[in-house]
């Protein structure tokens, strides 16, 4: 009976989840309990779990004796996910700097060989696509699952904020210098300068999407 009812949270959370980050449910929806169970065809009570759970990750704020709603957008917020996220990932590629192979790295050179392909094209979506293929595939070279796992749920956590290289195109150019630069200390097996490189790219990233924000 555990089983099956953890089985049931998990359910409505990874729903619930996708379709936040998809922009499919905007912020400030509320999340009606009662109308979830309903679809689900499930009790109140694993429901509630998730929407714990997706309040835990920043995704749903949950005000005592109210419904939950999708987190509103966040300045502050953000700023805290872009600052953290820059000490995790960069730390990440030290570490990958140490245990990185010849194959795994001439993938992340064809990774940002596509990317330069997308920007000529002004295809933002893909080059999104595989600048996230490149840091997930960086990141997970270190033999530290848990620390992967860490900058995901932070880098989840922010998503729904919408891709930089949309919002600010010219974006694309910065980050395919930056990108090689990373790979060009990767190759030297300079851990130092690695670590700072992914920790700036990741903050000069984020100022264009604090830029924006306080325009809107």
């Amino acid at each position: 009976m555990s089983n099956n009812y953890l089985t049931k949270s998990e359910l409505v959370f990874d729903t619930l989840k996708k379709r936040i980050i998809s922009g499919e449910v905007e912020p400030g929806t509320e999340l009606i309990i009662s109308r979830i169970s309903e679809e689900f065809n499930i009790s109140p009570i694993p429901v509630r779990e998730a929407l714990k759970t997706l309040a835990s990750e920043g995704f749903v704020e949950i005000e005592p004796h109210k419904s939950a709603k999708v987190a509103e957008f966040n300045l502050e917020k953000l700023h805290q996910i872009i600052t953290i996220r820059a000490g995790l990932e960069g730390y990440a590629a030290r570490l990958a700097v140490l245990h990185i192979n010849e194959l795994q790295f001439k993938a992340l050179e064809n990774i940002v060989k596509n990317m330069k392909e997308a920007m000529v094209k002004e295809d933002a979506e893909s080059f999104n696509t595989d600048n996230l293929k490149f840091h997930r595939h960086l990141y997970q070279i270190p033999p530290y699952p848990m620390l992967y796992e860490m900058i995901i749920k932070v880098w989840d956590g922010g998503k729904w904020t919408r891709s930089v290289f949309a919002i600010s195109p010219i974006r694309m150019k910065k980050s395919i210098e930056e990108h090689t630069r990373i790979l060009e200390a990767i190759k030297d097996r300079d851990e130092d300068r690695v670590e700072k490189l992914v920790r700036d790219h990741r903050l000069n990233a984020g100022k264009e999407l604090e830029k924006n924000f306080r325009k809107q």
